[in-house]
């Protein structure tokens, strides 16, 4: 299983709404540990591994780079936490 990039884990975190506490709380690792993974610290393989499962479980499809793309996310949590941010002025 390929390591999620740092700006990648803390991306979907935020997507679904949660907090570093809330996500480490449902992963069943410390905030700490979260705080570790989204600033880069891959001696942590195991935990990251752990805190994609976790996001997979809540929803979140990570789409592994392709052709000289990067990483990107696929919100499927019910109702998707960007379905509800609303509309943004001036968009």
């Amino acid at each position: 299983m390929m390591i999620v990039p740092p700006n990648v884990l803390r991306a979907a975190r935020e997507l679904l709404g949660l907090k570093q506490v809330t996500a480490a709380e449902g992963a069943g690792i410390s905030r700490r540990t979260i705080q570790r993974l989204e600033a880069g610290d891959f001696d942590q393989k195991h935990t990251s591994i752990v805190l994609r499962t976790y996001y997979e479980g809540q929803g979140i499809v990570f789409v592994r780079p392709t052709d000289g793309h990067g990483w990107g996310l696929i919100d499927n949590s019910e109702p998707s936490k960007a379905d509800r941010l609303g509309s943004v002025e001036g968009y």
